[in-house]
Parts: structure tokens; C-alpha cells; sequence
């Protein structure tokens, strides 16, 4: 590669970079399925989780590496994954019994609480709430 193409190629890239602010991010719409963070109480989530400490360790954040830590993680995802052990779609023999005894509205829960590190909201969650509470 010459001496043109090189900056050819290097300004093209700048120019990606410049137009990155630009570009729309993710959405930071409640995942399709799951409530508004407002509606669910915490609590409801935590008195679900009690079930899961066992495991995932202690507001999620297990140090067994057979287990997963749930803190943290999207609300979406893991409900979605409860669902799937709920239907069989997916299959452990630990998970799939438990997660077929939760309603819809236990695995809601269970899941923001979890994707709120464990009930510990962040200080942008905290926001986020404030500000969905005003509308």
C-alpha cells in the first residue's frame, strides 16, 4: 500500500470515528415483556431471589464457578433464560425445576432485581426511576 492509499484508508476511518457521536446508540427502552422498572417493587425480586442464593451466591455475585453470577446482568437476558428453562427450551438439572415453578411475574422481578446488582441500585437506576416516576 503507497503513500496515498494509506491516507486514503486512515482518513476514511477518521471520518467513521468523527460520525460515531452521531450515530443512535441502543435503545434504553424497557425490554419487550418486562414492566416498567417502576412497577416493580424490589422486594418482590428479592423475596424471589431467596430462592437462588444457594447457588448464585449472595445478592447474585457467586464465587462458585460452576454458577453463573446474575448481578448485574440485563434484566432481559435473564428472563428470557428463565423462561427457557421454564419451557424446556433449555435444560439443567437444577435450573429447569426451579424455574418452573415461578410465574411471569416472579421471573420479571427476580430478574430486574438481579439486573440491579442484587436490589443495590446503581446511582444511574436510581435516576432512571426518579425520572420515569415523574412522567
Amino acid at each position: 500500500m503507497n503513500n496515498a492509499q494509506r491516507t486514503a484508508v486512515l482518513g476514511v476511518f477518521g471520518l467513521g470515528l468523527l460520525a460515531m457521536p452521531l450515530m443512535p446508540g441502543p435503545s434504553r427502552a424497557e425490554p419487550a415483556g418486562l414492566p416498567p422498572l417502576r412497577e416493580v417493587p424490589l422486594e418482590a425480586g428479592a423475596s424471589v431471589a431467596l430462592r437462588c442464593v444457594a447457588c448464585h451466591g449472595p445478592l447474585g455475585n457467586t464465587d462458585n464457578p460452576t454458577f453463573p453470577k446474575l448481578a448485574g446482568q440485563h434484566a432481559s437476558y435473564l428472563a428470557e433464560q428463565l423462561r427457557h428453562f421454564r419451557s424446556g427450551e433449555r435444560y439443567h438439572p437444577i435450573m429447569s425445576p426451579i424455574a418452573q415453578t415461578l410465574s411471569d411475574s416472579e421471573i420479571n422481578a427476580v430478574a430486574l432485581y438481579f439486573s440491579l446488582e442484587g436490589g443495590r441500585e446503581s446511582k444511574r437506576s436510581r435516576l432512571r426511576r426518579a425520572a420515569q416516576s415523574e412522567d
